[in-house]
């Protein structure tokens, strides 16, 4: 109990540090963190001057945390205010108390509280993965929230969700797939929090056009909180999901980003998605699999930068 007081002590201090430093310098990321009254709290960092646009990104997943987007996402500061979210149960946001809470309609939902609490509305909203599903979710629930939505390599199913299992042990054949199983649970959650590095690279040809360097992989995981509670839980409620019965429901203008070599949700898969939303666009990144901001940061933020521009046109 005292080192976990400690800790928490700790992290209020930091959070506290921060604010002050926010205060002197608009553009130093601020870390808050903003109860809802469900009881879980969620854990945010405000990067940029506050302005106008104001753009949420929400990290894939199930398990990970918002902290592998910032390398490659926080040149977009310079257009922007940006608000990373560590979704219910992940990062260094609350848990819910049962596994119940482990909802991506809840997690939807949580957004929508948080922007009251914000003060902040008309947001364009990115997620990537697991987050481009619960982004979809907040853009159908909550029409008055979002203002444009990007789903990058976004999950559309459980049954894709099922697919990719047969696809990776294909690609990775019997020593890549062993050696995803050695770094695993049985129900799927990473054994040793400090192998996400090893993870991400094990995953080869399923997540990657090229192999990182390692440079890259201590960028991406670092600073990672791996949280398996949310890993598993959520997947189980991932391969309930169905985009599909959603997609009518989302009137904001939406783009879909896919990686031309991503394995993972393929390309294909995407473009689906993308032309059942009502105001749907794609765009296909070369030579990116299914991080295509890592593999190709300045084609990704162009990519964004003119559908944002395209739609303050029109």
């Amino acid at each position: 109990m005292a080192l976990t007081l400690s800790r928490r002590s700790l992290i209020a201090s930091a959070g506290l540090l921060a604010c002050r430093g926010a205060l002197n310098d608009p553009q130093r990321p601020e870390n808050q963190t903003v109860r809802l009254s469900s009881g879980v709290s969620l854990f945010t960092v405000r990067s940029g001057a506050r302005r106008s646009p104001v753009r949420w990104l929400l990290h894939g997943g199930p398990g990970l945390d918002h902290t592998y987007l910032r390398p490659s996402m926080e040149p977009l500061r310079e257009q922007a205010q940006l608000r990373y979210i560590d979704l219910r149960g992940h990062g260094l946001s609350s848990a819910p108390p049962a596994a119940v809470g482990y909802a991506l309609d809840a997690a939807a939902d949580d957004l929508a509280e948080l922007a009251t609490r914000l003060q902040e509305r008309n947001i364009d909203l990115v997620g990537h993965d697991f987050g481009a599903a619960v982004a979809l979710l907040a853009a159908a629930r909550h029409p008055g929230l979002v203002r444009s939505l990007v789903l990058v390599a976004p999950l559309k199913s459980g049954q894709q969700l099922r697919a990719v299992g047969a696809r990776s042990r294909e690609l990775l054949g019997v020593d890549g797939w062993r050696t995803i199983q050695n770094l695993t649970t049985p129900q799927g959650t990473l054994r040793d929090p400090h192998a996400l590095a090893t993870l991400f690279r094990a995953l080869g040809p399923m997540w990657w056009s090229r192999p990182p360097s390692d440079e890259t992989l201590r960028s991406l995981t670092q600073t990672m909180r791996y949280r398996p509670e949310a890993d598993a839980n959520f997947l189980q409620a991932a391969n309930r999901f169905d985009a599909m019965l959603w997609v009518s429901r989302v009137r904001c203008p939406a783009l879909v980003v896919a990686g031309a070599d991503d394995r993972t949700f393929l390309e294909d898969e995407c473009r689906s998605l993308a032309d059942a939303l009502p105001h749907g666009q794609m765009v296909t990144l070369a030579r990116a699999g299914h991080l295509p901001f890592v593999e190709q940061p300045a084609e990704f933020r162009a990519a964004l930068g003119r559908f944002w521009g395209a739609r303050r046109e029109g």
